[in-house]
């Protein structure tokens, strides 16, 4: 009896089971995409990543040297002119330099200017008083050798006497010619080679103010061109770095917007001939990405004829990064005021060509 309870269970928990099973069978809801598939609109043509990038490309402003940064002159959306400060490091340490160097220039001048007063005046009468007294020593010496020989002839005394009375006589001229000599020197003021030394020196002391204004104005970083600072990563008081993957300030155009657009090599022979110009092509647009999506008319400007691996990746699960890539630059011919276009956005970019090579059938070629 027990076996048949055990068995007419054992069917009946299979009839649950199999009833569980089957009804449980739902269809789950279509989620709608987030946004529509980028898809070529032309029937032959060439896709590829786009970068917006303002006129003349953006410049990135980097520090000449690492320092600490004193003053902010400009912030982000300002124009600037070429020259216009942007930034300034720390140039106490230059400054004292200078006030050192502005010394040593004074010196300078000073000493040229002492040459030029030459002679004192009253370094003039020591000196005449020295050649007065030289004169009158050599007069008494000179009485003193004819007394000396008028007495030797009278053989009162001998030859020795002679000679050390006319070597006083010598001795007195000698001294007279070096006191007129002294005083010559000293009408005749300073010597032109001392005054070309200090001239020399004084150069050179002037040429060391004008390096260090150099260097001074060297931490003063200034607009290379024309822009809009676009980006501003710096502040007063933070030290400014060198590295150029970090750079203080990005300026750039906005007055007019280009489109580099990464055309992969297998591709490129659509859009450039052998000679790496552009082939007439028929259209080109950029699409922007995102929630609003909307096609911009692109015109051709040039090819550049250098291949370099892909560096800009979109983050697709299906683009290629084994590949290299050709820079084909676009100019935006009317900027849309409904979706915003700006600097490092990435589009989708669509090339019409005469034929259809390098890409399928949506027209999304390889260096997508």
């Amino acid at each position: 009896m027990l076996r048949w309870i055990t068995s007419v269970l054992a069917v009946v928990g299979l009839a649950v089971a199999a009833y569980a099973v089957a009804t449980s069978k739902t269809t789950p809801p279509e989620l709608p995409l987030a946004r529509q598939a980028s898809v070529n609109p032309f029937a032959s043509g060439v896709a590829a990543l786009g970068l917006v990038e303002p006129a003349g490309r953006d410049v990135s402003v980097v520090s000449p040297e690492s320092g600490l940064v004193t003053k902010v002159h400009a912030d982000v959306g300002d124009s600037v002119k070429a020259g216009q400060p942007l930034y300034e490091l720390d140039a106490r340490l230059l400054q004292a330099d200078l006030l050192r160097a502005e010394a040593a220039v004074s010196a300078a001048e000073a000493e040229i200017a002492r040459w030029h007063a030459l002679p004192r005046v009253e370094d003039l009468p020591p000196l005449e008083a020295s050649v007065a007294r030289a004169q009158a020593q050599l007069s008494d010496r000179e009485e003193a050798l004819r007394l000396t020989e008028q007495v030797q002839q009278r053989g009162a005394n001998n030859e020795r006497d002679v000679s050390l009375a006319r070597y006083s006589r010598d001795t007195a001229a000698a001294e007279l010619d070096r006191a007129r000599a002294d005083l010559a020197r000293l009408r005749a003021g300073g010597w032109r080679p001392d005054l070309a030394v200090s001239q020399a020196l004084l150069a050179q002391r002037k040429a060391e103010v004008d390096a260090l204004k150099v260097l001074m104005d060297r931490l003063v970083v200034r607009a290379p061109r024309d822009g809009q600072v676009l980006r501003r990563s710096i502040e007063p008081g933070e030290t400014a770095s060198v590295d150029t993957t970090r750079p203080a300030m990005i300026l750039g155009n906005l007055t007019k917007l280009c489109i580099r657009a990464q055309v992969d090599e297998e591709d490129i022979a659509l859009v450039a001939g052998a000679n790496g110009q552009p082939t007439p092509q028929r259209n080109a647009i950029a699409r922007t990405r995102g929630s609003v999506v909307k096609d911009i008319p692109l015109r051709l400007l040039r090819v550049e004829p250098y291949a370099r691996p892909k560096m800009d990746l979109t983050g697709s699960n299906i683009e290629r990064v084994d590949t290299r890539v050709i820079d084909v630059l676009f100019e935006v011919i009317e900027t849309p005021s409904d979706v915003p276009l700006l600097p490092g956005q990435a589009v989708d970019v669509f090339i019409e060509v005469a034929g259809s090579r390098g890409t399928d059938s949506q027209g999304v070629g390889s260096g997508s």
